[in-house]
């Protein structure tokens, strides 16, 4: 690897590592995630599809907290951890729900 390839590495490297602290991000990545294993479960796991109600609801957390961090970003309540928790809690409720 050339010394012009490791600085772009780098360069590259140091630019996600960055992105990937943002809480948007954080929370996009959880969201899809769960929509992902939703539908996993949908087609795979569970006797009949999980209906569009109830697939929508660990997104619209998603929808809540960004309301929320909009609106007091300093504020505890918006720690990202908490919603990410709460989106996957919401989705393995979801399909354990459908399971029965």
């Amino acid at each position: 690897m050339t010394e012009k390839t490791k600085r772009l590495f780098l360069k590259v490297k140091d630019k996600f590592t960055e992105q990937i602290k943002s809480p948007h991000v954080q929370l996009a990545l959880a969201v899809g995630t769960s929509i992902l294993a939703m539908a996993i479960a949908s087609k795979r796991l569970l006797p009949e599809p999980i209906g569009y109600l109830y697939l929508a609801f660990p997104p619209f957390l998603g929808t809540i907290y960004e309301t929320v961090y909009s609106k007091h970003p300093d504020s505890k309540l918006c720690t990202p951890w908490y919603w990410i928790l709460a989106i996957v809690l919401a989705t393995a409720l979801v399909i354990a729900l459908h399971m029965f």
